[in-house]
């Protein structure tokens, strides 16, 4: 499967051109034109229960399935914020992705959700990815721009959780809260996630979170 992008970095598309026959997994969605004859086949991807696991990690519990006509064919992939697209050809590895990251893969690529502890302001806090495990590509978006960080083994970096998007699961990455209580709540901060090298991790320069409290303030009232 072939996959370029168009019209980034601010409102960027995926097109995955597909051999006749070659199928691609998409996030409910996702899909924004394609060629006439592509099949499509609506699932739970692994049954019931991992559907549900989808479903709490802010993924559709329905995934689509799209195939190719006999002539082959292509689809072109969107994201409902404006941002960047990429793609990580997986070599039988396992990625973990921001909860509302993933786009679509390969069908060599096996889909989960990882429960993720909090450790911090509140203890038990927690937060869902999508795992990615296998071979294939996975096609991810941003809000906003990309950013990918290699580091060197060792070598630390630290991020704000709500800009990491994509990162190795070999990765040791730990979660807490910014500096002590005053500092958590008036800051501007809220949890920085720490990761360890070697390896490499992709950010965002928007956070949906902060766009979502920036916005709140703006919006009508209810007269009742």
């Amino acid at each position: 499967m072939d996959v370029t992008f168009e019209n980034g970095p601010a409102f960027t598309v995926a097109v995955a051109r597909m051999a006749p026959g070659e199928q691609i997994r998409c996030e409910g969605g996702a899909m924004l034109s394609m060629t006439a004859g592509t099949q499509i086949e609506t699932s739970t991807q692994g049954g019931i229960l991992k559907g549900l696991k989808r479903s709490l990690s802010g993924e559709s519990f329905f995934m689509n399935t799209f195939t190719a006509p006999a002539g082959g064919g292509e689809i072109v992939l969107s994201h409902s914020l404006p941002g960047d697209m990429s793609y990580i050809d997986q070599q039988g590895d396992t990625w973990l992705y921001h909860r509302d990251g993933f786009v679509a893969s390969e069908m060599g690529i096996d889909l989960d959700t990882k429960w993720g502890g909090l450790k911090g302001a509140f203890g038990a806090s927690s937060f869902f990815v999508v795992k990615c495990t296998g071979h294939g590509k996975v096609i991810f978006a941003t809000y906003g721009a990309l950013r990918r960080v290699d580091l060197q083994p060792g070598e630390q970096y630290v991020v704000d959780s709500g800009h990491l998007v994509a990162w190795h699961e070999a990765m040791p990455i730990q979660i807490q809260k910014v500096g002590g209580y005053k500092s958590f709540f008036f800051s501007g901060e809220g949890f920085v996630a720490t990761l360890t090298g070697p390896g490499t991790f992709f950010t965002q320069t928007r956070n949906e979170r902060a766009f979502v409290d920036w916005l709140i303030p703006y919006l009508p009232k209810s007269s009742n």
